[in-house]
């Protein structure tokens, strides 16, 4: 038989100083610890004198086995530059809700930057208009515009979120961000300087939250590995494709897609990008431009912000994972409202594990019949085990066809 007992939940706080929250949250980190000990539950606990918890989180801090300090989490308000929010986002053990490019309109740091938004806004919302009359309202086609206007914005644009951590991977984050900064203080490239600023602001504030009170470190030599350059100061993109049960594979990708890309937790996406060669691997130009004047001058355009290091941005990504986890970003990303670029890659991964799926169990390969439509990618309307519950205005016929 299985009983639950509700021990903890999050609460919103209000004035509460960092090392107040630092503080009980180490007390009830060490309560949670002695259930490894008690012979009658957590109850026993509840009645222990405070000073043994704080001693015995002490002591478990001491000695390395820091999952006790991850069962509360931390919700923060976040205000950063897209590249933060990206690093932050890296992590498997957290959760975000991020101001979005879509519904809400950016704010470019340079005047360049903002003259280039609303040129390409305005452009781009004439080609929706007459590409798909009467296919959007007006406001629908104003902010499809300004999504991919977007691109010509800087990946240290800010932008803000929601964002949970675990209590503990608080302190990881920190040391991460700490040596992620001097790895790129030896770094001439405009890139690697300006990230190095925002992580030291980055470890500032953080250690507000946590009052200043660094009760332990990693202790495992993680890092950052969605950066491995910035983080470690060597490449790392000579990983061999492969298309199985496990797989590997490799494209070259925006700034924003990757933002997108990331969010899937269950996988394992890294970037190559060293930031001394801006534009190295290209730019991403939308599908919707399809004149050839029109992508000459968008690539025009691009390049000439290149040193602000635009989110169109073409970077080497690496994604690695399970192929039942790849099945369940299919479920989020091959629909008519997903952003086109990243709609478009994992169409491509779809297709590259259907030639390859010999290599999948007979279970998987179960999982990939419901992935295609006559042997080809479909979209996600069209799983036999999936049930659309948003608004469409695409279809299954239509997702895979669109140019916006």
């Amino acid at each position: 038989m299985v009983t639950i007992n509700t021990i903890g939940v999050s609460k919103e706080i209000d004035g509460e100083s960092g090392a107040q929250l630092t503080d009980e949250l180490t007390f009830l980190s060490g309560k949670y610890a002695g259930t490894c000990y008690a012979a009658d539950g957590y109850e026993t606990i509840r009645t222990q004198e405070p000073q043994k918890a704080l001693r015995r989180a002490e002591n478990t801090a001491q000695n390395g086995h820091h999952s006790v300090f991850q069962h509360s989490m931390v919700t923060m308000e976040i205000q950063c530059p897209k590249i933060i929010a990206m690093l932050l986002n890296s992590i498997g053990v957290s959760n975000t809700s991020e101001k979005s490019a879509r519904y809400t309109k950016m704010k470019p740091q340079s005047e360049k930057e903002a003259i280039l938004y609303e040129k390409w806004h305005d452009i781009l919302k004439q080609q929706i208009e007459a590409l798909y009359p009467e296919k959007f309202s007006e406001r629908e086609a104003d902010k499809l515009a300004y999504e991919n206007a977007r691109y010509m914005l800087s990946v240290f644009c800010p932008t803000s979120m929601v964002y949970s951590l675990p209590f503990r991977n608080i302190f990881y984050v920190m040391d991460w961000a700490e040596q992620m900064r001097d790895q790129l203080n030896g770094q001439a490239d405009a890139f690697s300087k300006r990230l190095a600023e925002e992580l030291s602001g980055l470890v500032k504030s953080l250690d507000v939250v946590i009052g200043g009170k660094r009760i332990f470190h990693d202790n495992k030599n993680e890092y950052f590995r969605f950066m491995p350059v910035q983080a470690t100061g060597q490449l790392d993109d000579d990983n061999v494709e492969y298309f199985g049960d496990v797989y590997t594979a490799k494209f070259l990708a925006s700034f924003a897609q990757v933002a997108q890309e990331q969010r899937h937790r269950t996988l394992r996406v890294k970037i190559n990008f060293v930031g001394d060669k801006p534009g190295e691997y290209g730019y991403y130009v939308p599908e919707l431009l399809q004149e050839q004047s029109l992508q000459e001058e968008w690539l025009q355009d691009i390049a000439g912000v290149a040193e602000q290091f635009p989110q169109g941005m073409l970077v080497s990504v690496t994604e690695q994972g399970l192929f039942e986890d790849f099945a369940l970003k299919c479920k989020e990303r091959m629909c008519g409202r997903a952003q086109l670029e990243i709609m478009r890659l994992t169409e491509e991964l779809v297709a590259r594990f259907a030639k390859n799926k010999q290599n999948l169990s007979s279970a998987n390969r179960r999982r990939l019949e419901d992935l295609l439509e006559d042997d080809k990618p479909c979209a996600r309307c069209g799983y036999r085990d999936f049930q659309c519950v948003e608004g469409c205005k695409w279809g299954k016929a239509g997702a895979l066809l669109r140019h916006i």
